[in-house]
């Protein structure tokens, strides 16, 4: 008598083919979710300047684990769980039975399409395409911020340069004692040129900043202060070479030049303190309705002069 052959129990199967397939589904979707976790770590760290270190192992981890989790569930097919029938005994001996006629049954119902393999295909190429969006756009985002911070420390620089141009020029001329015989009318106030400059200067010196600002608006304004200051200081100094000491009379202009020769001795650093408090003296005598001599000559002479004294006693 023929033995059938023994089949491995299929519901089991059956069963186990469906805890894997769970089981690989999450950890598809907890690759998945390790890309993007760490594509938005790395977008929030680029935005807001700070560092992800482990931002792109996370997100290649999670690749790893969603490409090799879809990859077992293409390759392990799924099992069907009809029971197979018993096979006849291929006995030569046996002298065969009439067939009996085969039962007329129902067409077997079609088996669905098993889209699983598909679903995790798609699902792993939305995630790529997701991680090259955030790579893409994280990298245009630094691109941006590094050319807009080079466009801000260019204008600043070509800023601060007319700056130093207009302070520059305005230092020399205050550390220049003869440029009142030049340009007196930069020491008037009450000139409008010189005030306009006045102000457009402490202007510029408010609004400037000590070093480049994060801030374009910031920039553009110390830009705009800066242009208007030399603005000002173009026309008050051409204005006031251009009037000079309107001293025409022989008089007049005998008397500045004595004036000058005065306010000479006084800077003298070789002559003795009486001789240049002689001179200072003379300058103050002879420069009334001539012209006006700022404090600040008045004031480093006389420092100047305490200095020669005090050296002169001690030595």
């Amino acid at each position: 008598m023929n033995n059938p052959i023994p089949q491995p129990p299929l519901a089991y199967t059956a069963d186990l083919e469906v805890f894997l397939s769970y089981v690989l589904w999450g950890c598809t979707a907890l690759g998945i979710a390790g890309m993007i976790y760490g594509g938005a770590t790395l977008y929030w760290s680029r935005m807001s300047g700070g560092e992800a270190r482990t931002a792109p192992q996370m997100c290649g981890g999670g690749l790893l684990v969603a490409v090799a989790a879809t990859a077992v569930r293409v390759v392990l097919l799924p099992v069907s769980t009809e029971e197979a029938t018993d096979l006849p005994s291929a006995d030569p001996l046996a002298i065969p039975a009439a067939a009996p006629a085969p039962p007329i049954v129902d067409a077997a119902p079609d088996v669905p399409m098993d889209w699983t393999p598909l679903v995790g295909m798609v699902v792993v190429v939305l995630a790529l395409a997701l991680a090259a969006y955030l790579s893409v756009r994280t990298r245009s985002h630094v691109v941006d911020r590094r050319n807009a911070k080079k466009a801000l420390e260019a204008d600043y620089a070509a800023a601060h340069a007319v700056y130093s141009e207009v302070a520059d020029a305005y230092a020399a001329y205050l550390a220049d004692p003869y440029s009142i015989f030049i340009r007196p009318l930069l020491d008037d106030l009450t000139e409008p040129r010189t005030a306009a400059f006045i102000d457009a200067f402490a202007a510029m010196n408010d609004v400037r900043p000590e070093q480049c600002p994060d801030t374009a608006e910031r920039v553009q304004a110390f830009a705009v202060a800066a242009q208007k200051a030399r603005t000002a200081w173009r026309s008050a100094d051409g204005y006031a070479r251009t009037m000079g000491l309107r001293v025409t009379s022989v008089e007049g202009q005998r008397t500045v030049r004595r004036i000058r020769s005065a306010l000479g001795i006084a800077l003298d650093t070789s002559a003795t303190g009486q001789e240049r408090e002689t001179a200072l003296r003379t300058v103050e005598e002879l420069a009334v309705g001539i012209v006006t001599v700022p404090d600040r000559i008045y004031d480093n002479v006389k420092i100047a002069i305490e200095t020669t004294t005090r050296k002169q006693l001690t030595s």
